[in-house]
């Protein structure tokens, strides 16, 4: 090895030494900055403790996936992407589930969201929406409530409904037939609708003239995806 060959290796290593020594001993690649991005139920201390980030780790030990694995344990967390922001900021972006109904489990309530995923178990909610008519046997947190419950027109309604505030309870008569009760006093009937989405939309169209003209009770019935039938 010659002198010239020799000082470039030394050269190389005094860089890696101080490459190494910057990284990892001084304070400019230590987490300075974690911004969470999307949340509106869980707080920001809360999704900062579930990641276990903190301030003053070294930013190039942060694993974005075991980050994100440990994010989507809680229940309320539907999607998450944790991003590093060199030198020392680390912002994690959230969406969350959304508590839509809530079905009677012996005295206490599984709150559930649109896609039947069971949040957590607790008290009655006022502004969730009542699901009658099913009895839970088993269910567990974080899961959605099993295969059975995926194919019943409750389950698909839930999907489709963007405003629960006018409504009350969803009853279960049959696995293709439910009846809705409305805050506005008149029930929703349907049966074997072969596209919920549109079967429910027309039904709302036809509960808010109802309304609009006066009617407080009653009941609308739609059979399949026909003509509906309003009822006194």
């Amino acid at each position: 090895m010659n002198k010239r060959t020799f000082k470039l290796l030394f050269l190389l290593l005094m860089l890696l030494i101080f490459s190494y020594g910057l990284v990892f001993h001084t304070d400019y690649f230590k987490i300075k900055s974690i911004k969470v991005v999307g949340n509106q139920i869980l707080s920001y201390n809360d999704v900062k403790d579930m990641s276990g980030l903190r301030t003053g780790i070294n930013i190039f030990k942060v694993n974005t996936k075991q980050v994100e694995d440990a994010l989507l344990k809680n229940p309320y967390v539907r999607n998450c992407r944790v991003k590093v922001k060199y030198p020392n900021g680390v912002e994690i972006f959230i969406e969350e589930r959304q508590p839509m109904a809530q079905i009677k489990y012996k005295e206490e309530y599984l709150k559930i969201d649109r896609e039947g995923v069971v949040l957590e178990k607790g008290r009655f909610s006022p502004d969730l929406l009542i699901i009658e008519g099913l009895k839970v046997e088993k269910f567990e947190v974080g899961r959605k409530l099993g295969d059975n419950f995926n194919d019943t027109l409750v389950c698909k309604l839930l999907g489709v409904i963007d405003d629960k505030k006018n409504f009350h309870t969803i009853r279960y008569i049959s696995q293709n037939e439910v009846e809705i009760t409305t805050k506005q006093g008149i029930n929703i009937l349907l049966k074997n609708p072969l596209d919920v989405n549109y079967s429910f939309k027309f039904a709302e169209l036809i509960l808010k003239d109802l309304v609009q003209r006066g009617y407080r009770n009653g009941k609308i019935e739609i059979i399949g995806d026909g003509s509906a039938i309003f009822v006194q």
